[in-house]
């Protein structure tokens, strides 16, 4: 396509000049007029449109037949000089309007990307299958919580909560089902948690909460009322082990101290402590221990 374009810029280029030399040779005093219109095709050309170059083939098709009949005497100077202007008004006119058009397109193409970009950028972020804040979101948000730690010295939670022999559940029920479990769950957690906690799905049957200026005591207090929702749902789980109702484990870890260990240490040591849970039973919260 550029090639095509640069091609028919210098045909429009050599035709201008042809046009200008025979010009000089007939009228060594006299400027062409259609040399005017260059400007015009290099707007044309720079914005992609035919219009552009259009100019050039017009202006160098009338150049040829007006300067041979002024020569000829059959068109006076007076003539001469409104059909030029007539035609340079007209090719103008349609240029400025067309160049406003294909402005106004690309101003709405240039809108509807940025929207397209927007779109895209927020569901990257976003887990498919809960549209709930997913693992990515989750380490962006775990690093700006705890720089705000960092400067503020305030507790930073942690909550890693599992859904109990999930691998049961959909082994018994189907995965469709499994989903939509997935589901009700993660709606649950949402309802629960304050308005200044972060939830995210961590990933598989995994979810974490983030809980800014919340200290092991009140963290534990927000993990008991989540556990308490997740089994007033009563999601039948008839092959588990533990309860007849899907059940969560939970594990809690919390940082008082920058001297301590940093976020990822944080998410790391939260996981531990669900493993923790999950190996004493499952069904419980369980906190880190060294």
């Amino acid at each position: 396509m550029k090639k095509r374009q640069h091609v028919a810029f210098l045909v429009i280029l050599l035709v201008l000049l042809l046009t200008w030399g025979i010009t000089l040779i007939f009228r060594p005093n006299t400027v062409p007029v259609h040399l005017f219109y260059f400007p015009i095709i290099l707007a044309g050309w720079y914005w992609k449109m035919p219009g552009g170059l259009i100019v050039g083939i017009i202006s160098g098709i009338l150049a040829g037949p007006l300067l041979f009949l002024e020569i000829a005497g059959n068109v006076n100077q007076m003539t001469m000089y409104w059909i030029t202007r007539l035609v340079f008004f007209a090719i103008i006119g349609g240029f400025v309007g067309n160049l406003f058009k294909k402005m106004r397109d690309d101003t709405k193409e240039l809108t509807a990307h940025r929207k397209e970009l927007e779109i895209q950028s927020k569901f990257a972020n976003i887990d498919g299958l809960t549209l709930i804040p997913n693992r990515r979101k989750l380490d962006q948000v775990l690093e700006q919580e705890y720089e705000k730690f960092s400067e503020e010295l305030t507790p930073l939670s942690v909550i890693m909560i599992d859904i109990d022999e999930f691998k049961v559940y959909n082994d018994t029920y189907g995965h469709m089902q499994g989903d939509e479990c997935l589901k009700e769950v993660s709606r649950k957690i949402e309802s629960l948690v304050r308005q200044e906690d972060f939830f995210a799905r961590y990933g598989g049957e995994e979810f974490v909460i983030i809980l800014p200026g919340t200290n092991h005591e009140k963290a534990l207090e927000e993990a008991k009322k989540i556990k308490n929702g997740i089994a007033s749902l009563e999601i039948e789980h008839k092959c588990s082990s533990i309860e007849p109702y899907v059940t969560i484990s939970m594990g809690l870890e919390t940082i008082i101290s920058t001297s301590d260990f940093g976020a990822s240490e944080l998410l790391k040591r939260a996981d531990q402590a669900l493993y923790n849970a999950k190996k004493n039973g499952r069904n419980q919260i369980s906190t880190y221990s060294a």
